[in-house]
Formats: structure tokens, sequence, C-alpha cells
């Protein structure tokens, strides 16, 4: 999610600096090789950077995408778990369960998420097994949250806006990878509207919006992630690739994707109001 102004710090063009080969071979297109795929294979001729012709890139993408999707699937039954959970205690009158389930999952979602994106080490069981520790912990976030929709008797705004995230992530997703075309450049403007939307929230938190405000805060917090989507589906192929670090981009990407649904619900659900 978060922008990476280094980028280009540690490798050329068409991958790491200790596993650039010589162009001048005849017969051969752009050399690549990361540790753990084929070293000293080459691309095919005429393939650019990221390019999914190029078979190291599509295994490393094919590996993000089984992470993403099992990170998922995990974070939709911590959901579910967290919604029967928080159901119970508020018929039990028990709301400080409530209260600890929601910021006991949040401060476990934020602290997993950076010690995974900043974590030195591109592979390890333990980044591995907290990328699922963060995917539990964004699906118990959203608990306290679908329960209110449920009785509110807005069910159908819990499934319109996961059926929006989804069809807007794949989208953009299919769109990147397909085209080859690189949103890296997008990541000042990004960070910008990050804060434009924490403050929004935080006056929201402070004072009554009117309801057109807030429908307008919301959209634009689903733009941010909409931008956030094309940023890292593009580092994917690229940054992480290079940097060989599968784990990172699963959860950046699983990232954009909760927040895509929680703008998606918070923007119908307003629209209720």
């Amino acid at each position: 999610m978060f922008p990476n102004n280094n980028r280009n710090q540690g490798y050329q063009k068409y991958g790491p600096v200790e596993n650039a080969y010589p162009q001048q071979q005849q017969g051969y297109g752009q050399p690549y090789g990361v540790q753990g795929y084929a070293e000293g294979t080459y691309a095919p001729e005429g393939a650019y950077e990221g390019d999914l012709s190029d078979p190291a890139v599509a295994a490393f993408a094919k590996k993000v995408y089984a992470y993403f999707a099992s990170a998922l699937a995990t974070a939709t039954m911590a959901a579910f778990g967290g919604t029967m959970a928080v159901e119970h205690f508020v018929a039990a009158g028990n709301l400080g369960a409530v209260k600890g389930l929601w910021i006991g999952s949040l401060v476990t979602f934020f602290a997993t998420y950076l010690i995974v994106v900043f974590s030195r080490k591109s592979r390890s069981p333990l980044k591995t097994g907290l990328l699922y520790v963060f995917a539990s912990a964004a699906g118990f976030t959203l608990a306290p949250t679908l329960m209110y929709y449920v009785a509110a008797g807005m069910g159908m705004s819990i499934v319109m806006a996961f059926g929006i995230a989804t069809v807007t992530f794949f989208g953009l997703t299919v769109y990147v990878l397909t085209t080859g075309k690189d949103f890296r450049s997008l990541g000042g403007m990004l960070v910008l509207g990050i804060f434009v939307v924490l403050g929004l929230s935080l006056m929201m938190l402070f004072g009554d919006f009117p309801n057109l405000l807030t429908q307008v805060a919301m959209g634009l917090g689903l733009l941010v992630f909409i931008g956030f989507t094309l940023y890292d589906t593009s580092r994917v192929v690229r940054d992480n690739y290079y940097n060989n670090d599968a784990v990172s981009a699963a959860i950046n990407l699983l990232y954009d994707f909760v927040m895509l649904f929680r703008y998606a619900l918070y923007f119908l659900g307003g629209s209720r109001d």
C-alpha cells in the first residue's frame, strides 16, 4: 500500500544487480533471474518490464495471488465468526467485550501489517504466518460494522459492497497485468489522498456532517483505494518481483481489497440514510 520511493535501488531495469547478465548474447531476449526461480534464463524477445510472458514473472504473480486468495478466505471466515461473536456479546449485554474485540483486532491489524511490510527478510515462516494473522484481524475489525448493518436491515448493502469491491479489484488487476501499464507514479498523490480522507474522518467523529458531505468523503476514500489497487498491482510484477517478496505483495493487495469493501459499504450505507 505505502509508496516505495527507493524502488529503483538494488536492481537494474531487468533484474537485481547481482543477477544481471550481458545482453550481447545473440538469440536471447531480456535477462532475468531471481532467487527461487530459474537463474540464467532469459525473457522472450520484445518483453517489457513486468511482462507476464516472462515465465518467472508469471510464476511469481501466481504465487502472490495464491497468497492473496487464501488470506482473503481467512479474512472472510474471520468476519463471519466475528459477527457471530458480536451478536452473542450484544445479546448478553456485554458491550465491553465488543469494544475489546474491535480494539484488539485493530491494533493487531496495523501491527502485523507494519511488521510484514517493513521486514527486511523477503521470505520467512514468521512473515507468512503474520499474513494470516493480519487477514484474521482484518475480518474481526469489520465484525461490529457488519453486525450493525445486519441489525439495521441493510444486509443487502454488505452483499453489494462485497460485489463492488470484488469486481473493481479484479477488474483493475486484469487491466494492469494484461496491459503492463505502470501506475507507481501515483504514489505521492495517494499518500496525500490518505491524509485528506483521514482528516475528513476525524472531523466526522467530532461533528455532524451533512449526508452529502459524508457521501463525498466516503466516495473519496473509495477512489483513493482504487488508486492504491492500481499502484500495488503495478508493484507486484516489478518491485515485489525483483525483491522476491510475495508475502508483502499479498498483504498490500489484501489491505486494498478490505478498504475498498469498507468504503463501498460506508458509501452504500450512507445513501440509505
